[in-house]
């Protein structure tokens, strides 16, 4: 591909950039011992409380694998509702 004009080759470049952001993943998943993952609660925090649970599949965003509802991690940051 032969692009002619200064203005071509931005319009190229950005075209590209926004292919290659569009189907390159943001942000992979972290290992669960890489965050200090465990199963219990610590300090009444609980992965049902945090902004990163997604509870209808008991994932996580940040977090590889499946998660209990009861868990915690370093990842931690408690949801709260808005007024």
């Amino acid at each position: 591909m032969r692009i002619s004009t200064r203005r071509a080759f931005f319009k190229y470049m950005a075209l590209l950039g926004l292919v290659t952001w569009g189907t390159t993943p943001l942000l992979a998943k972290i290992a669960q011992n890489k965050i200090a993952y465990q199963d219990t609660p610590k300090d009444s925090q609980k992965c049902i409380d945090c902004i990163h649970f997604l509870p209808e599949t008991n994932e996580c965003k940040l977090v590889e694998g499946s998660i209990d509802p009861n868990g915690w991690c370093l990842l931690y940051y408690k949801y709260v509702a808005k007024k």
